[in-house]
This record gives C-alpha cells, structure tokens and sequence, in this order.
C-alpha cells in the first residue's frame, strides 16, 4: 500500500518530537537526580593541565585601568613666538585659510595663522613666499617679514 505525501510528512514529525521527548526525558531524569543518587567516581576524570602558575595581585595596581586619569588641562598661557629667533621653513595653503611653519634653533616647530599673536605684536598677513608680522617694540610699530627658506635635501640649519 502506497503512502501519500501528506502522511509521509506527517509520520516524520511525530517521529521527530517523539524523538525529541525521548532525549528531552532523559536529560531532565539525569539533572533531577540528587547527589546522594548521582555517581561521581574521581579516579576517571582526566586532568587536561596542571594549574601551577599562581599570580598574586596584592598591593599592585590593576593592569586594566587607565593610566590616565583626570581631566585635560590647557595651558592657556604659553610663551610667545620670538621672531627673531623662528625661520620660516613652511607654509600651507589651503582654499580658506594659511598656515606658517616656524622653525627655532632647537628644532621646535611653531603653527601659526593670520591674526595669532607673537612677542610683541600678531601676525598681518602670509603669503607665498613669506609671513609679515605687526610688531611693537618701545613704543614703535613696525613690519616684521620672514621669508621663506630654501635648504637642499640634507642640509641642516
């Protein structure tokens, strides 16, 4: 006799929650068992490693912490740029704005743009090939340009 889909279908279903409710009893017999019940022989557990390494954390600092802590400060009053002593090795146009690259005798660079101030006056204007400074020294008002300097590769200052 010749089985149609549909049973076909439905034999495997019951077949398999029957299945399911088998293995589902047999789970929950074994969880329900109390210890007094349960065998639990040591002789047959298998030691996968041997826990020899012991770290003692007392009085260290915890490793995942942050080392930085606090909020950031800026120093609002920073020393002002001696033009005297910068030489201008850069500057840096964009479709806004320019920026000059200031270099001192010790290698620190300096940023800077028109209207920030220096020692004794504020940049007025940069250029392409050099930085005019406004600059007040007793009481007398004068330009101040720095040009822009051209070293060959290698060459230092």
């Amino acid at each position: 006799m010749k089985m149609s889909r549909k049973k076909h279908r439905l034999t495997r279903r019951v077949r398999s929650i029957a299945a399911g409710a088998v293995v589902a009893t047999i789970f929950f017999s074994a969880v329900a068992l109390s210890p007094e019940t349960a065998v639990c022989d040591t002789a047959t557990k298998v030691k996968l490693r041997d826990n020899n390494y012991y770290y003692s954390a007392f009085n260290r600092r915890d490793p995942f912490r942050s080392l930085v802590s606090g909020k950031f400060v800026r120093n609002e009053k920073m020393e002002l740029v001696s033009l005297s002593a910068v030489e201008l090795v850069g500057i840096i146009r964009g479709d806004l704005d320019r920026f000059a690259l200031l270099e001192d005798e010790k290698g620190f660079c300096y940023i800077l743009r028109v209207g920030d101030q220096v020692r004794n006056g504020t940049v007025v204007s940069i250029g392409d090939q050099s930085m005019v400074a406004r600059v007040t020294n007793f009481g007398q008002t004068s330009k101040f340009t720095l040009h822009l300097v051209q070293r060959q590769e290698g060459e230092k200052r």
